[in-house]
């Protein structure tokens, strides 16, 4: 539905738009989305997609990762152009897994003001699509009962959509929420599987599953029947297709549907034999199908998108990867179940990068889909993701690039890779246009990437730098904010920290060095560390004897992984990439400063009220002091257990008074005589593991009591 925002005249912006912080920061329920606050509405303003939008969300199974598309419609409204700031789109993914909706996580885009126009084919610029990845880990199960969770997004433009399960109903101001359901790739059989049913006697009598004899661990194959070799069962045959797509069926799921790759192998390509095509018929005919009538209900057949669409296309910035999502619309005609080898869905990506109206085939990625039966309302939503190397498509922020990428459906069969317009016989496409971040042209010395954090968002001065985050950092590869708390603090790092970098030299070698502020020797990172590839497999990558790695070609290594630290004590530290060339001379790059942080915080805790370990009157407010405090604090938990009491304060954001600290309450009218505990964590805000949410915690640690009913 069309509102007064979609009216206005391309450049202009609102008030409520232009001025929209500002407006929340006097009154947090200005536009009134906060349904239970104090605060007055002054002006009702909730799910405007007149600005950006919230298109699609998917899951791809095999990276196990959420993707959320987003349109960014106009050309003004996020708070300057490429060279400024801008503004970020948040996404906060909820999963649902039949238990009610779980925060999954943050991921957040970067947006700029970016003039419209047309292309070199007269189509308008904008929208402009672009895509937010999180990794998850999810709750799996074997192949024989399939795990369909309900995914939730929320989009909401600067305003971080609140953490935490309770929070799935939120509703932002200039934003969407958006859900549709997921499959999660079944996981491979262990041995806990076994124990429900064999005991040691039935071991030899009993016959596995299928979906066991997969992956049934050597030791025990004699006990089941030969097990399918892996990695996974055949594709069924047009045999085993027909009596899975019996005549009641075939209706819903024709011949020329299950039998296309059959079919497909013998007419698809190349020369033609009469002789081959005779012996198919009769396979046809042998199974009571026409060969005729199915070659004739193909032909009638292109473009169908009945059983699985192509929604949306973008590009993430954060991670530089192409996405398509599409929707599986019905519960049979994707050759097999969850347990058998099923069918592909293939997705060929095309771009424009140079707007010169010819389209290169970049890659076809191929998804992998089954008959599910029920199928929830909706379909389920797949991403077909594709990393790409734009290193050299970047410009600098006074040009922006502007993309056309297409991207085009095949069910079982691969689409082509010399046509950007052939279409097949089931499936679509879809044409967009993307915006690349801008960047320099890439030093092959040069660090990007240092704990997650891009170097250009860390205070890295070899000089005068503090070595850590600038107080509004973003994660690289999930925009999510460096500081949790979201108090904008700067942030040290610790644990395991990741070093990534581009471009590649092919032929030469690197490594990434440190050194200890204000010591002489510097120290090579040698620890073998695991890079990706375009496929989305992990590889061990490890050193010459010399401790050089070689540079990888950008298909071998898509996260650009240069080293892994492994970081201890709380220095201010140097890194740099020294390069190698083929003739052995080395290259040394830039010197950044690096803060760590490896310490917990401080904790302590105490009843003040009689003592700790004391047994109290139900009803007492008891009272005590406890103390959380580090030099980079993050934020502290105080609770009950085993059940959960009224603690005040439950939680804070700021460290502690020093001991004996600051004090806390508990009124226990309403509490069962018990014994309990008071516990206390408490987190610093050092970015350990290069991955949000990962700090150095202290705790619990916890003072006891016990209640007792009072005496009459």
């Amino acid at each position: 539905m069309a509102t007064a925002f979609d009216r206005l005249p391309a450049g202009e912006v609102p008030r409520e738009r232009g001025s929209f912080t500002s407006l929340l920061a006097q009154n947090p329920n200005y536009f009134g989305n906060l349904p239970d606050s104090p605060f007055p509405v002054q002006l009702e303003l909730i799910g405007n997609v007149s600005f950006e939008e919230l298109t699609c969300v998917s899951y791809n199974p095999d990276r196990r990762a959420l993707e959320a598309t987003i349109s960014i419609k106009r050309p003004t409204g996020y708070l300057g152009n490429l060279c400024a700031t801008g503004s970020r789109e948040y996404i906060r993914f909820f999963v649902d897994d039949g238990a009610g909706f779980k925060d999954a996580g943050l991921a957040g885009i970067e947006v700029h003001d970016i003039p419209s126009g047309a292309d070199c084919a007269g189509d308008p610029r904008l929208p402009l699509s672009y895509v937010a990845t999180l990794p998850i880990q999810p709750r799996t199960d074997r192949c024989r009962t399939p795990i369909l969770p309900l995914v939730r997004a929320i989009l909401s433009w600067q305003v971080i959509p609140p953490a935490g399960d309770s929070n799935a109903g939120w509703q932002p101001v200039w934003g969407n929420v958006l859900e549709c359901h997921v499959q999660i790739k079944p996981r491979r059989f262990i041995i806990d599987d076994l124990i429900p049913l064999f005991t040691e006697e039935l071991v030899k009598k009993v016959k596995l599953p299928p979906d066991f004899a997969l992956t049934l661990p050597p030791e025990l194959e004699t006990a089941a029947t030969a097990p399918v070799p892996l990695p996974g069962p055949p594709p069924l045959s047009l045999q085993e297709l027909a009596a899975l797509y019996p005549e009641r069926v075939r209706e819903a799921v024709p011949p020329h549907r299950f039998g296309l790759a059959d079919i497909h192998a013998t007419v698809g390509t190349g020369a033609l034999g009469q002789d081959v095509i005779l012996a198919k018929a009769a396979d046809f005919s042998q199974l009571g199908l026409d060969w005729s009538a199915v070659l004739a209900a193909l032909d009638e057949t292109q473009a169908d998108v009945s059983y699985e669409e192509l929604e949306c296309v973008g590009l993430d910035n954060n991670v530089d990867q192409l996405v398509a999502t599409f929707r599986v619309k019905r519960p049979l005609g994707y050759s097999g179940g969850p347990c058998t080898r099923g069918s592909n869905e293939y997705i060929a990506f095309w771009a424009d990068w140079t707007n010169s109206c010819q389209f290169v085939h970049l890659a076809t990625v191929a998804v992998n889909v089954h008959d599910i039966s029920p199928l929830p309302d909706g379909g389920l939503c797949y991403a077909a993701v594709l990393p790409v190397d734009l290193s050299q498509v970047r410009r600098n922020c006074q040009e922006p690039v502007i993309g056309r990428i297409r991207a085009v459906l095949s069910w079982n069969v691969p689409p082509s890779t010399v046509d950007p317009d052939a279409l097949t016989t089931w499936g679509n496409r879809v044409d967009v246009h993307v915006q690349v971040r801008p960047g320099v042209v890439a030093q092959a010395t040069q660090i990007d990437i240092i704990g997650g954090i891009p170097v250009t968002e860390i205070d890295t001065n070899p000089s005068t730098g503090s070595g850590m985050t600038f107080p509004t950092a973003h994660f690289a590869a999930w925009g999510s904010p460096a500081d949790d708390t979201l108090l904008n603090r700067p942030c040290p790092f610790g644990g395991q920290i990741k070093i990534q970098g581009a471009p590649p030299l092919l032929g030469w070698h690197y490594q990434v060095q440190v050194q200890l502020e204000g010591q002489p020797a510097w120290t090579g990172l040698v620890t073998p560390f695991v890079r990706v590839n375009s496929g989305g497999s992990g590889l061990v990558q490890g050193p010459d004897p010399d401790g050089f790695f070689p540079f990888l070609a950008f298909t071998d290594n898509i996260e650009s992984m240069l080293a892994l630290w492994n970081s201890s004590g709380d220095d201010l530290w140097r890194v740099r990439r020294v390069l190698r060339d083929p003739a052995g001379v080395l290259t040394f790059g830039p010197e950044l400063r690096v803060q760590l942080d490896n310490t917990a915080p401080a904790i302590d805790i105490h009843i003040d009220s009689g003592g700790d370990c004391k047994t109290f009157t139900k009803g007492t407010v008891l009272q005590g002091h406890f103390v959380a405090q580090d030099l980079h604090f993050g934020h502290y938990s105080l609770f009950t257990l085993p059940f959960p009491g009224p603690v005040v304060p439950s939680g804070g954001k700021f460290p502690t008074a020093p001991a004996p600290g600051d004090q806390w309450t508990l009124d226990t009218q309403n509490m069962d005589p018990c014994g309990y505990v008071v516990a206390l964590e408490a987190w610093d805000r050092s970015i350990v593991g290069s991955a949000p949410g990962l700090h150095n915690g202290a705790g619990p640690k916890a003072v006891g009591f016990c209640l007792e009913e009072p005496t009459s």
